[in-house]
This record gives C-alpha cells, structure tokens and sequence, in this order.
C-alpha cells in the first residue's frame, strides 16, 4: 500500500506551460495562477485513493512529483516552500 503524506508544493512557468489545459488536470492537484505563474500543490488525501486504485504512479518526494508534472506539460517546475505558495493569501 503506498501512503503519500506530505504535501509538496511548485511552482511552473506560466507562458512556456500555455498550451495546458488546467480545467483537465486530476484531482490530486490543486493549480492556480498568480503572477508568476502556476501555483501547484500536491493533495496527498486524494494522491492515496489514485495509488490504490492504480491511477497514479509516482515516487513521493519532490524529484518524483516534479517530473510527474513535467508530463502533464507544466515547464520550468520548481519545489517551493508553502510560505510561497500561500505569499498572495498571507498565510501557511
């Protein structure tokens, strides 16, 4: 059984990734866009459910989520950390 606990959190280029369609993205991603660019992280409740039922493979670190993402299309994938992924919200 494999147990995807953490949550990871990236960051991709918006203009290289244009040709993505976010709205067909699965939904163990939360991805929204803010001025630079893609805004990425991981939902491990839902990334377990996927592994147990086959639809997802993936190596739970964060070389293994970022090349995850690069096949989906996203370009120029960066880790960061949640202080930037939440830096419009102000909060963590």
């Amino acid at each position: 059984m494999s147990n995807l606990g953490k949550i990871y959190y990236f960051r991709a280029s918006y203009e290289p990734s244009i040709q993505l369609d976010i709205n067909n993205l699965p939904d163990w991603l939360f991805v929204a866009v803010n001025w630079q660019g893609y805004r990425i992280s991981t939902l491990p409740w839902i990334a377990n459910v996927a592994c147990l039922l086959g639809n997802l493979h993936v190596e739970d670190h964060p070389t293994g989520w970022k090349s995850y993402l690069e096949s989906l299309g996203f370009q120029d994938v960066i880790p960061i950390s949640c202080e930037d992924f939440y830096e419009d919200t102000l909060y963590c």
